[in-house]
């Protein structure tokens, strides 16, 4: 079961991080979700994931070139645990930069039910202004 899991979150990455086919939220998360990462307006159902992977999207408008890797993913029970390494080119000041994340996602019949997140945002903020 783990290895499934890993996949779904695999294939989840692939098709709404790096191709930004929000359309698919549902192939891949319970109707009754809870999103941790976000805020707590928008952390429960489909409705209001769709609404915080716009927002989260948006910041990423000055960034050419995203690229999304998976550095590495564990999985035990039902949590899938993924290192992102996620690097891009900074449109305003041409500068190329890395953010690391790590995600938590609870799987519940092949779906994602349950997630938490972290980025090192001051990570990306320090690349940005040295």
């Amino acid at each position: 079961m783990s290895t499934d899991d890993k996949q779904i979150v695999r294939t989840f990455i692939d098709a709404v991080w790096r191709s930004g086919d929000l359309d698919a939220l549902g192939t891949f998360w319970t109707p009754d979700c809870v999103n941790h990462a976000a805020p707590a307006t928008l952390q429960r159902g489909l409705v209001a994931l769709r609404a915080y992977h716009e927002q989260f999207n948006a910041g990423f408008d000055d960034f050419d070139g995203v690229s999304i890797d998976v550095a590495h993913q564990v999985a035990e029970i039902d949590l899938v645990v993924t290192h992102l390494l996620t690097t891009a080119t900074h449109t305003p000041t041409a500068k190329n930069v890395t953010m690391t994340s790590i995600r938590i996602d609870g799987l519940h019949d092949g779906k994602i039910g349950e997630h938490w997140s972290v980025a090192d945002l001051a990570g990306l903020t320090a690349q940005l202004v040295s």
